[in-house]
C-alpha cells in the first residue's frame, strides 16, 4: 500500500479554514451536523498505517485550527488503490477453500462398547 485516505471527524469548519483546507488539496464533506476532512497521504516506512494516520490527523487538526470531536480524533482509514482489498480477498478465499478440504488426520472412531468399558459399565462378551 502506497497511499492512504484518512477521514477525520471534526466540528464545524469555518470559511477561512475551509478555504485553507481546499487550497492544501484536502476534501471537506459536510452532511447535516457532521464535518469530515478527507486527507490523502503517502505511507512512509515500516510504521503501522494506523499510527501514521493518527499522527496525520493530529497534524491536520493543529495546522488548520480545527476542533476534534473526540480525543483521540475519530478517523476512518481507506485504501484508495484497492491493494488491501485484493490481498484480503485472496486470504479469505484461501481460508474458504481450506475449510472444504478433507481432514488430513485420520480420526479413530471407537466402538460403542469401548466407552462403556472405560467407564466400567460392563465387559464385552465374546
Amino acid at each position: 500500500m502506497e497511499r492512504v485516505q484518512i477521514a477525520i471527524e471534526v466540528g464545524p469548519v469555518g470559511a477561512d479554514a475551509l478555504a485553507r483546507l481546499e487550497a492544501a488539496g484536502h476534501l471537506v464533506r459536510h452532511e447535516g451536523e457532521r464535518w469530515r476532512v478527507i486527507v490523502t497521504a503517502t505511507v512512509l516506512g515500516q510504521h503501522s498505517v494506523r499510527a501514521q494516520a493518527h499522527v496525520l490527523a493530529h497534524d491536520v487538526i493543529h495546522d488548520f485550527a480545527l476542533e476534534a470531536l473526540t480525543q483521540p480524533p475519530s478517523i476512518a482509514i481507506r485504501d484508495p488503490d484497492g491493494v488491501l482489498d485484493i490481498a484480503d480477498t485472496e486470504v479469505m478465499l484461501d481460508g474458504v477453500r481450506r475449510a472444504y478440504d478433507p481432514d488430513p488426520l485420520k480420526r479413530y472412531d471407537p466402538h460403542w462398547w469401548q466407552k462403556q468399558m472405560e467407564l466400567g459399565l460392563g465387559e464385552r462378551k465374546a
